[in-house]
């Protein structure tokens, strides 16, 4: 008699990792603050423009997506091994309406990255050239969100919701091995999650990038504030979802944690002329406050404590479903092995 093929009685729940998240969000949310922020710094590094940026992990996405429709993977390796790679037909259209720019934006833009040689077009097919692929390769990144990820594992572990522990190198590993399909749901998560917030807050990624970064600092602020806190144990035990109390503790963290326009500039790799504008929007918009000291922090106004934290519970549910998608496909590759 054969065994019976078992995968799914192993399948993680996105609502698994949602309520473990929320239950340890002072943790976890600081891994992924920074791998963000990571993310980001990288990211603007390459263009100094994140709208070309995205518009070319949108493609990327796409053609990430296709190989999944006819079943192919190609590990790390395997994908960067070529000088040049084979995209996803795609139509501007399409490209302006995900990422919410204009179509004259989006072929200006991929017009640039034609010049400067990361695309190439020819009569039948757009491919990425190696020097414009090799800005897609998020080492970083991976390692940031494999540290994620094992964190996470370790607390489903502790509930008994997994058999096993697996370790951040472990994970690094795994998606390395299966990289197209596992990094297609990182690159999905970006795209929607960056692209909802500009559209309703910001008007464009690098002020998001910008704001990002000081909810980045106060909430390194909160964490130690709650860790030097004798009442620290008292704290998580008193609470069932943490995330909630989380969000409303670190708004009351202002004063001398604020970062000023350099360190931000340092910190998102965006020039400081254009941090500083930036930052005068933000002020002026009241999602951020700057101090006598020229130190801007998170606005606690009605608009960042209802609207802000409605899409930030929203978020939570993108984030644990893109952790969940990763974590089922490189333990199940694991087990497969």
């Amino acid at each position: 008699m054969k065994e019976t093929l078992k995968i799914f009685s192993t399948e993680i729940q996105d609502n698994q990792v949602a309520n473990i998240y929320s239950k340890n969000y002072h943790e976890f949310h600081t891994d992924y603050l920074e791998m963000q922020r990571e993310w980001l710094y990288r990211a603007y590094s390459q263009f100094q423009d994140l709208d070309k940026y995205f518009i070319l992990i949108s493609l990327v996405h796409k053609t990430m997506g296709a190989y999944g429709d006819y079943m192919l993977s190609y590990s790390w390796d395997e994908y960067y091994k070529p000088k040049e790679i084979e995209l996803k037909k795609f139509s501007i259209v399409d490209i302006a309406n995900e990422l919410d720019i204009s179509k004259e934006t989006a072929r200006r833009k991929i017009l640039e990255l034609e010049k400067s040689g990361v695309l190439k077009k020819n009569k039948k097919s757009l491919t990425i050239q190696r020097d414009g692929f090799e800005f897609q390769k998020p080492s970083t990144a991976i390692r940031n969100i494999s540290k994620l990820l094992s964190t996470i594992c370790k607390k489903l572990f502790e509930n008994k919701l997994v058999n096993n522990k697996i370790s951040t190198d472990e994970f690094v590993n795994l998606i390395k091995k299966n990289y197209t399909q596992c990094w297609k749901y990182f690159l999905e998560f970006q795209i929607l999650f960056m692209t909802e917030f500009k559209r309703i807050f910001f008007k464009d990624f690098e002020t998001f990038s910008i704001w990002t970064v000081i909810v980045y600092n106060q909430n390194l602020h909160l964490n130690n504030k709650i860790k030097g806190d004798k009442n620290y144990s008292k704290f998580l035990d008193d609470i069932s979802e943490e995330g909630i109390r989380f969000s409303k503790e670190i708004l009351g963290i202002s004063g001398s944690v604020g970062l000023n326009a350099m360190t931000i500039s340092d910190l998102t790799g965006i020039p400081r002329p254009t941090v500083i504008r930036k930052l005068k929007k933000l002020e002026k918009e009241k999602f951020i406050l700057k101090n006598e000291s020229n130190l801007y922090s998170i606005n606690d106004g009605q608009r960042v404590s209802v609207d802000i934290e409605n899409m930030r519970l929203k978020n939570l549910n993108r984030i644990s479903s893109m952790i969940c998608k990763l974590l089922n496909t490189a333990r199940l590759n694991q087990q497969k092995n």
